[in-house]
């Protein structure tokens, strides 16, 4: 049987069609691209890298995703009291100082087994630099991201209800009158401040507290109200499982917008330094940028602060060490961070910051959202860009500063929490799991601090005093001075 030419044409366009799809099938498939990659190919498509780049890296904390394992077992294991309330008075200060308050707050309410938490505020700082000392109550999500919060917090401990405002109790009368609480003086034992000496003694001490404040016992149809006056710096975690310790602060992310303008700071950073990153990234890569937090704000200079001198020179110097090509400066005094940039380029050290990145062309619309914030919400962006420097290194009396060191050293920890600065103290026998844990790391030394990268060696000592040190973070400042947070500041 003969076909026309034209039958002919179209049969070899077949089997041409055929083959090419075979081929890339079979291509496709050997490289095992999976859902993931097959969306992300879709959206470079219709959005470009950039969108690909940013929606991906927003969502990928540096310390890994949040794993509520043991949070889950955490409340399974305790007793749960209808009608117990319980609310947080709203802190002061910045996101070091509210992220710690709002981690001890719901540690307590899970301790005490309270089915009630009131979603805390916070007293904000002035809109601007000089309007610092103002005390404006702002809402939750004025740093975070509520519906996360109250997810995160909710699956794990679906015995906690929400209660989205302390109003909404007005017709409760038996929430009236609080009982007002400084959780750390129903103990008076102490280690390093105010740090829980004995914690397991805490939930037993609540509850004779109020039994005798309060004869008849709380109940779902007469529920009481305790609020806890902004306990910072309190709760020992040494207490809890190092897995639990590493997690417990992803309950508490960032709102979206921050979020999403650090993810295209971090683009236009890589772009603009042809870094490599890429935005599904985990842990800390070595050798792109030092991060540096220079606390010089007026705040910090009229509460006697360490000053910029002694702080650009100890970044300097330990950027320097660290072999850095380029630094990112988180910082608020314009004059102090152009001194800096000049100083550091004497030493051929490149600075830049979140302001200068956006500035580029092509990032109008996110420096933009940036001004649109307030001083202390943009301050978030640096948070998170410090979080993922190589090096970091900050400022002893910096809460901020604590935090971010903090949480990178859950990396060091590959997504556990080491001890450090002591163990505290905790009656939980969980000295043959914290031995187990050291050995994990001990034998992890020589690994890379980012999979399928090569640590760099430790550069040599220098003489700065150092409050706090790892492989990855140096706060800079008096040794004594660090025991509190490395014992008690959530990472």
């Amino acid at each position: 049987m003969s076909f026309s030419p034209r039958v002919n044409f179209l049969v070899k366009c077949g089997l041409i069609f055929i083959s090419l799809f075979l081929t890339g099938h079979y291509l496709l498939a050997r490289n095992e691209i999976g859902k993931n990659g097959y969306h992300d190919i879709y959206q470079t498509a219709i959005s470009g890298k950039k969108a690909v780049f940013v929606q991906n890296a927003m969502n990928n904390p540096v310390d890994g995703p949040f794993d509520n394992r043991t949070l889950v077992e955490l409340c399974k294991s305790k007793t749960w009291t209808p009608g117990l309330i319980f609310r947080c008075d709203s802190p002061k200060g910045g996101v070091g100082n509210v992220r710690n308050v709002f981690l001890n707050c719901a540690r307590y309410a899970i301790e005490a087994g309270a089915t009630s938490f009131i979603v805390p505020e916070i007293i904000g700082r002035g809109t601007t630099l000089t309007t610092v000392h103002e005390e404006i109550p702002v809402p939750f999500d004025h740093f975070f991201d509520l519906e996360h919060f109250t997810q995160s917090l909710g699956w794990a401990c679906p015995q906690i209800q929400f209660i989205n405002h302390f109003n909404d109790l007005w017709d409760v009368p038996s929430t009236a009158k609080a009982v007002q609480l400084k959780p750390e003086e129903l103990l008076g034992e102490y280690t390093a401040g105010k740090v829980l000496a004995h914690p397991e003694k805490w939930a037993p001490a609540l509850k004779h507290h109020l039994n005798a404040s309060h004869p008849k016992p709380f109940s779902a149809e007469l529920p009481g109200l305790v609020t806890l006056q902004q306990p910072m710096l309190q709760f020992p975690l040494s207490y809890d499982d190092p897995h639990f310790v590493a997690n417990f602060g992803k309950i508490l992310r960032f709102r979206e917008d921050v979020r999403r303008i650090a993810a295209t700071v971090r683009w236009a950073m890589n772009k603009k330094f042809d870094m490599g990153m890429k935005a599904r990234e985990d842990g800390i890569f070595p050798g792109r940028y030092y991060g540096a937090h220079l606390r010089t704000a007026p705040d910090a200079k009229a509460a006697g602060w360490t000053p910029y001198e002694t702080q650009a020179k100890n970044y300097l110097d330990h950027a320097s060490r660290w072999h850095m090509p380029l630094i990112y400066l988180a910082g608020w005094d314009k004059k102090d961070l152009q001194t800096f940039r000049l100083t550091a380029g004497n030493v051929s050290l490149a600075v830049t910051t979140k302001e200068e990145l956006l500035a580029e062309k092509g990032y109008g619309k996110e420096l933009k959202e940036l001004d649109t914030l307030q001083w202390n919400q943009r301050i978030l962006v640096d948070y998170e860009m410090l979080l993922k420097s190589s090096i970091f290194g900050g400022t002893h009396k910096s809460t901020f500063s604590w935090n971010v060191a903090m949480r990178r050293h859950v990396v060091v920890g590959r997504g556990n929490w080491t001890a450090i600065g002591g163990e505290g103290t905790s009656a939980r026998k969980r000295q043959p799991a914290l031995e187990s844990l050291k050995k994990f790391i001990t034998a992890r030394q020589a690994s890379p601090v980012a999979p399928g990268n090569e640590a760099p060696a430790p550069p040599p000592e220098f003489n700065s005093p150092q409050s706090f040190k790892d492989r990855l973070s140096v706060v800079f400042g008096p040794p004594a001075e660090g025991r509190i947070f490395q014992l008690s500041m959530w990472p």
